[in-house]
């Protein structure tokens, strides 16, 4: 059977075919350019965001450098009123500092030295073997004896130190002033004053808390230590003092 197509027949097969060309463009063509024109145009607004943030970050450029270079300045100042380590000799030359700062009006009596203190760690890298707890505050804290196990920039430690002292209340006021005074960072932990009418002055102890930081890049400098004068011909003072040694001598013969 032979078919013939008329013109109409073969007007709406032409039309037909023009549809299907224009829905294989559609998906193939058109739609796919036009999510990439969507995604491109997405992208175009996130990155022109960042390119205004850059292009006001670089116009204070000057302020950010300027800033970093004050908050390392400040930084080093902080850094630099603490030492590296305190030694025992060191709290020695503390107390003894202030034991000749006044002889009149302040005398320094016992001297007590406690164990080093850990304070506070900063920029933890590993926490070791340490048990590390965590308040409802989120803040984390670990035990003295665990200091050791962390690795750490910075290691803040406490030297406790005591001492007992009688004074007049100018030679108090010396000795606070003096402990204020110091570069090196410390602070009063503790402090108890009484009169004592017997001697007519003021008794009492105080506690200071020398701090350094483990960590620093300066090498520890041990307080000075002056000389001990040398020399002297009578060095126990007793010349001129009549010891009556045969008279001691028989007592003590006496005595066995």
């Amino acid at each position: 059977m032979k078919m013939t197509m008329g013109k109409k027949e073969v007007s709406l097969l032409i039309g037909l075919a023009g549809i299907l060309i224009a829905v294989c463009a559609w998906f193939l063509v058109a739609s796919p350019t036009m999510e990439k024109t969507d995604v491109l145009n997405n992208e175009n607004i996130t990155l022109k965001a960042k390119a205004q943030e850059y292009e006001a970050i670089n116009a204070r450029l000057g302020d950010y450098i300027n800033s970093i270079a004050m908050y390392e300045a400040e930084k080093a100042d902080i850094v630099s009123h603490y030492p590296s380590n305190i030694e025992t000799e060191d709290q020695i030359m503390f107390w003894s500092d202030i034991d000749i700062l006044d002889p009149i009006q302040l005398g320094f009596k016992d001297l007590e030295i406690e164990e080093r203190d850990p304070v506070a760690v900063v920029g933890v890298t590993d926490t070791g073997d340490a048990t590390v707890t965590t308040d409802e505050n989120g803040n984390s804290s670990i035990s003295d004896s665990d200091v050791d196990e962390i690795t750490a920039n910075y290691k803040l430690f406490s030297a406790p130190t005591g001492m007992n002292f009688a004074c007049t209340y100018q030679g108090l006021k010396k000795m606070i002033d003096y402990i204020n005074s110091q570069y090196d960072r410390n602070s009063i932990n503790q402090i108890e004053i009484s009169y004592d009418d017997s001697v007519g002055c003021l008794t009492g102890s105080i506690w200071v808390n020398l701090y350094y930081i483990e960590g620093l890049e300066k090498e520890y400098q041990p307080k000075y230590i002056p000389t001990v004068p040398t020399g002297q011909a009578d060095v126990f003072h007793t010349s001129t003092m009549a010891l009556g040694l045969e008279e001691e001598g028989a007592k003590v013969g006496d005595a066995e």
